[in-house]
């Protein structure tokens, strides 16, 4: 999981400046890609005709990251974002170009990678730390705090084989935390670690980078990302899109993803519908369109701006009293929340609807209050003029949108506006402070 190496000050025109931590000009990787296994041993034995294609997972690359600089590297899943921290810790070497890193690095990448599953968490942070290049002295003497920092217990003495994969992460930073590094490369790791030891890491990055260290880590967080970041490059498809401050680049990578997420759902509710639908049929829901703050078509969100579900409808026969509603679920199927135009204060009445009529429904919000995840709509039309409302139109998980949080700044399922309160006292001095979310 960890890995470390020296580099030395080397000087020159392709090199970048004294106050560069990387420089990696013109960095490009790629792999040999084969349809089959076969054609791999063909291409050894049988020389003239290549059977296999190049992927590039990097292409073109040009860093020069600054000393004591926490720059972070964003990007949709497979943008290139691990092969690059590859090349900039040495574990692969580059197609083309070059990489100069100047100062004691320590990574902390793939789960596991690093450790004998056979060998204990004890034997493993010896390993480790040996093949990070400190002594027996230095080992003996940060060996006590590495173990308090895991708080993996018991399991210390256990294979890692055993262990699940906060666990990993546990030993994992801590290790690589110790070795005082001149650089830290993170790549999207603490992201499985549990909220308490998250927190530890963060205010670990923290005292890092205010010790003037250099930061490199790969976050789908973009919250972390603009707080901790005073750099961050966006890439895609193996080549940086943009580089620029935090604020800047996140609200780019906001703008593909939520791009990217409508073709993901409109592609979702193209498709044929398997989910039930009933009702004695007077009237029918014909269209679902969700609309966002700007009133545009929408099917991915953020939390926090305006949406609107416009149901459009037409009658096939009269109707004394039809009342239309939605159901908002989560995609594991959890009922958030279920409302329609006759559960109001103020109820809005739909009488005497005749055949041939059409129309539209609404349901807006000045902010949507859901946070990340994916979501589906149920659509109901109930004729309320019964003693027991009967189905006209109902219609099961009939849209499905996304809804994208760029700040984390809550967990779960629902973003509360709310009110902080923190009271100090030191004798009779009393501070307070307050702050609205």
């Amino acid at each position: 999981m960890s890995t470390a190496f020296h580099t030395t000050d080397a000087a020159g025109p392709a090199h970048g400046g004294a106050g560069s931590a990387i420089f990696a000009q013109d960095l490009s990787k790629s792999y040999r890609m084969y349809d089959k296994p076969i054609h791999r041993l063909y291409d050894l034995i049988l020389p003239g005709k290549s059977r296999g294609r190049d992927f590039w997972a990097v292409r073109n690359v040009y860093l020069d990251i600054a000393r004591g600089s926490t720059v972070g590297i964003i990007g949709e899943n497979g943008a290139g974002k691990s092969s690059l921290l590859k090349l900039l810790t040495g574990i692969t070497q580059p197609t083309t170009g070059s990489v100069q890193v100047r100062g004691r690095v320590a990574s902390l990448l793939e789960l596991g990678a690093g450790f004998h599953p056979e060998f204990s968490g004890r034997d493993n942070i010896r390993l480790n730390c040996s093949v990070l290049g400190m002594s027996d002295a230095e080992i003996t003497e940060r060996f006590p705090k590495i173990v308090e920092f895991s708080e993996l217990g018991d399991f210390i003495d256990r294979p890692v084989k055993t262990y699940s994969s906060g666990m990993y992460v546990r030993l994992g930073f801590s290790v690589a935390a110790s070795v005082d590094p001149d650089i830290l490369i993170i790549d999207e790791a603490l992201s499985v670690g549990d909220e308490h030891f998250r927190g530890k890491c963060i205010n670990r990055l923290n005292d890092f980078r205010d010790a003037g260290k250099t930061i490199i880590f790969v976050s789908h967080d973009m919250g972390a990302v603009k707080s901790m970041c005073q750099w961050v490059v966006l890439m895609d498809k193996g080549e940086i899109l943009e580089q620029g401050t935090a604020e800047k680049v996140s609200d780019e990578y906001l703008k593909r993803a939520k791009a990217r997420g409508n073709e993901r759902m409109s592609a979702i509710n193209r498709g044929s519908s398997a989910y039930p639908r009933w009702g004695s049929g007077e009237i029918e829901v014909t269209e679902i369109e969700m609309l966002d703050g700007e009133g545009k078509p929408a099917h991915a969100f953020t939390t926090g701006e305006g949406f609107c579900v416009r149901l459009r409808w037409k009658a096939h026969m009269d109707t004394k009293e039809p009342v239309f509603g939605l159901g908002l679920y989560r995609s594991d199927g959890t009922y958030v929340n279920g409302s329609n135009h006759h559960w109001r204060d103020k109820p809005i009445a739909l009488r005497d609807v005749r055949a041939g009529e059409s129309g539209e429904v609404e349901m807006s919000a000045d902010a949507l209050q859901l946070l990340q995840g994916q979501y589906y709509l149920t659509t109901f039309v109930y004729d309320h003029s019964k003693a027991a409302p009967t189905a006209i139109d109902h219609r099961e998980h009939a849209h499905t949108f996304e809804v994208i949080d760029p700040r984390h700044l809550q967990h779960g399922m629902l973003f509360l506006n709310s009110r902080w309160t923190v009271r100090r006292r030191s004798g009779d001095d009393v501070r307070t402070e307050e702050s609205l979310s």
